[in-house]
């Protein structure tokens, strides 16, 4: 009751000075928000390319591939397969559709390895039996299909939650109608664990095993880019640190004829010191709260013009909308408190 009563005290402050109270809740709001708005941009980016690296297993999974790059073709697929290789091919491209780039990416469903089964052609017997048999169904993200849904020689589409924007999954066949490369493909998925084997003699001066790819090369490229989303996320709460500072400072002050009036009453310089920390946590919550959300809304009125630069200057495809993550909600909050 008595640490109550003292806080009530020092509270009437704010209320004899509303304008130093805004002042003190905007600055802490407008830092908070933009470091969160930062963050939040980043964590969607990241999460992309990390789902891209993921797609078909591309992170776990050794590959087949052509020297120097490029298709090869689907006749060394058969010449692997007759030699007891499990690799299942994979035929990928980009296609011009409603005047943006898509990703074609060609599968055969029967010989995926487990790994690689990040996708779900499901749910029921029904829908693969779409995906495999004329017209052959075609799976993309629910904001891509809603983009290109309708556009003329495409396959009939679904929406599939788990794979990333502007990327298509279709059997491998339509995929060779779609990029125009018949009995071509682009590299063979291979299980990690057959990633020692030797190729065959006949196929080892144009075909590689590489492996997987631990880390995206998109993540890579841009780091770069994030570094400098984080460094002005970064400078923008310090700036607005310097009005939290002056406000806290002129409050404290102005309180200092309040503090001596409360030592003088019996108040421990120890209880003093615990709830001007309570009295600074509070308002730093609420400050957080607020700057968190707004830090939302300005993540998501970005986005779609990050995403665009993501894709113009690396080629990566970043969705338009933005996901809630506890990471950078936790790392808004915990930077106004602190």
């Amino acid at each position: 009751m008595r640490a109550l009563a003292v806080l009530r005290a020092l509270a009437s402050h704010w209320r004899r000075h509303p304008v130093e109270l805004a002042t003190l809740l905007v600055g802490l709001m407008v830092a908070t928000a933009l470091w969160s708005g930062v963050q939040a941009l980043n964590a969607e980016a990241r999460a992309s390319y990390a789902r891209a690296a993921a797609l078909l297993g591309g992170d776990q999974l050794a590959r087949v591939a052509a020297i120097g790059g490029g298709r090869f073709a689907v006749a060394d697929f058969a010449a692997l397969r007759r030699a007891g290789w499990p690799v299942s091919p994979v035929l990928a491209g980009n296609r011009i559709v409603a005047g943006a780039s898509l990703q074609v990416i060609g599968v055969d469903p029967f010989t995926l390895p487990a790994e690689a089964e990040t996708f779900a052609i499901g749910p029921g017997a029904e829908r693969l039996s779409a995906f495999l048999t004329p017209p052959n169904l075609g799976l993309v993200a629910p904001e891509t299909l809603a983009r290109i849904s309708g556009e003329p020689g495409l396959p009939p589409l679904a929406d599939a939650a788990d794979l990333p924007p502007d990327t298509m999954i279709v059997d491998i066949a339509v995929a060779e109608r779609l990029l125009d490369a018949r009995g071509q493909v682009s590299r063979l998925i291979l299980a990690e664990a057959e990633a020692g084997r030797d190729l065959p003699a006949a196929l080892a001066g144009r075909l590689e095993v590489r492996p997987p790819e631990r880390s995206g090369d998109l993540e890579r490229l841009s780091d770069s880019f994030h570094l400098n989303l984080t460094a002005f996320g970064f400078l923008s709460f310090v700036v607005g640190l310097f009005i939290v500072y002056a406000a806290i400072g002129l409050a404290f002050e102005q309180r200092r004829p309040m503090l001596r009036t409360l030592r003088a009453c019996g108040v421990s310089a120890r209880m003093l010191t615990a709830v001007l920390l309570v009295e600074l946590a509070a308002l730093a919550l609420v400050a957080g709260l607020a700057g968190v959300a707004a830090g939302y809304g300005i993540a998501a009125s970005l986005l779609p013009d990050v995403a665009a630069s993501l894709r113009g200057l690396y080629g990566a495809r970043v969705p338009g909308s933005l996901s809630l993550q506890p990471s950078w909600w936790a790392a808004g909050l915990g930077m106004s408190l602190l």
